[in-house]
């Protein structure tokens, strides 16, 4: 049987109106890591889509793995995924990543990529509670 891929935007909309395990019941055929909390599933695009759940099996949040040049390898990307399920495993904190962020040589580099790639909302957002630190 041949796999039926789908767009990001279709697992999401099915995912979040559905438990994980219904979820993993219906898509069982492009799943490709089933965890605890997690599902993995490389879409038609080839990005891969992790869907997180909560501990009573509803839907929770979702992450997409952009595929760059350099994560072209398997083996690259196995561990990527794999610092991935290590950073779930436990519970980072934004103090953490910073700190692995730093260790990595990457903090600017993130500020960068973060600051261009958000929108109105979220720059206004971020603006207003570093005005309230400020004024604290």
């Amino acid at each position: 049987m041949t796999k039926l891929f789908r767009d990001l935007d279709y697992y999401i909309t099915e995912a979040s109106n559905n438990t994980q395990r219904g979820f993993e019941l219906d898509f069982a055929d492009v799943i490709e890591v089933y965890d605890t909390n997690e599902t993995t599933i490389t879409t038609e695009c080839g990005r891969t889509l992790v869907i997180t759940w909560c501990s009573k099996g509803y839907y929770q949040s979702y992450q997409v793995i952009y595929e760059t040049p350099q994560m072209e390898s398997t083996f690259k990307r196995d561990v990527v995924m794999d610092i991935i399920k290590k950073l779930h495993a436990i519970d980072v904190d934004g103090e953490t990543m910073q700190y692995i962020l730093q260790k990595v040589g990457m903090e600017d580099q993130m500020l960068k990529q973060l600051i261009g790639t958000a929108d109105d909302y979220q720059i206004n957002y971020y603006t207003s509670l570093r005005n309230i630190a400020k004024n604290s």
